[in-house]
């Protein structure tokens, strides 16, 4: 059933003067009363977005956080219809009006990249992939925990407290955050060259036989026997910790 059109219109009012602060005239509002909503959205904001960004929270002061959060919540349309997801639109906001605080602190847009990376794996719908446990790391096809990011920043917010970073941590830094069974949502160091080993493994399940060769092949070198000893320890502690959810049947 469609809303009246007069009844979208005080709707939007409402959502505005929400928002703003700004009350335009709204048959049946009780004007005593109505400050009492604002106040209610705004928390319910401001609580979504500390519980999204803990880290972030923790690194601006008082008033740095308290003045982005009205900025947004003033000057910001959400267009997302669930709360949950509205943080994301936090972090365009920030890139959009190119935020003073991107200045202050150069890290903070990776920052809450990161954190959002959290979120979002933790609140994805489950992907079923068949595989099987019963197998071997060195000679069975690998099947990767197909709810994963490769992730790729030029600060290491994802190992080190966001007030010690500085820009003498500039550099390319790489990970992977993936969900487990239980729920968790885990983040593991990458180098370069297992980064491009794990996207083989996007594309199709293969031995760790066939990664070698793979890999060799593109960048036209060859691995050592103790370069090849770390690629299967990584992979049998990536099977370990459910990065690898287990072996072609």
């Amino acid at each position: 059933m469609q809303l009246l059109e007069t009844t979208r219109q005080h709707q939007s009012a409402l959502a505005d003067y929400c928002r703003t602060g700004i009350l335009t005239d709204i048959p049946g509002v009780n004007k005593d009363n109505i400050s009492h909503y604002r106040r209610l959205v705004y928390n319910v904001i401001d609580d979504t977005l500390q519980s999204s960004y803990p880290l972030t929270y923790d690194l601006l002061t008082e008033e740095e956080w308290n003045d982005v959060v009205h900025n947004f919540f003033v000057d910001h349309s959400c267009q997302s219809p669930q709360v949950w997801y509205m943080p994301k639109e936090f972090i365009h906001y920030l890139i959009e009006v190119q935020h003073p605080l991107l200045i202050k602190y150069p890290f903070l847009q990776e920052l809450l990249s990161f954190e959002w990376v959290e979120v979002e794996l933790f609140m994805m719908e489950d992907k079923i992939v068949e595989s099987s446990n019963d197998g071997c790391i060195a000679f069975n096809k690998l099947i990767l925990n197909p709810e994963y990011q490769l992730l790729s920043y030029t600060y290491p917010v994802h190992n080190k407290t966001a007030n010690t970073i500085t820009e003498a941590d500039k550099g390319n830094y790489f990970a992977v955050a993936y969900r487990n069974k239980e729920g968790d949502v885990i983040f593991t160091d990458l180098s370069p060259a297992f980064v491009r080993m794990l996207e083989y493994l996007a594309e199709e399940p293969a031995t760790i036989k066939e990664i070698f060769e793979q890999f060799q092949q593109e960048f036209n070198l060859q691995l050592s026997e103790q370069d090849q000893q770390s690629v299967v320890q990584f992979f049998e502690n990536a099977y370990q910790q459910q990065l690898i959810t287990g072996f072609k049947p």
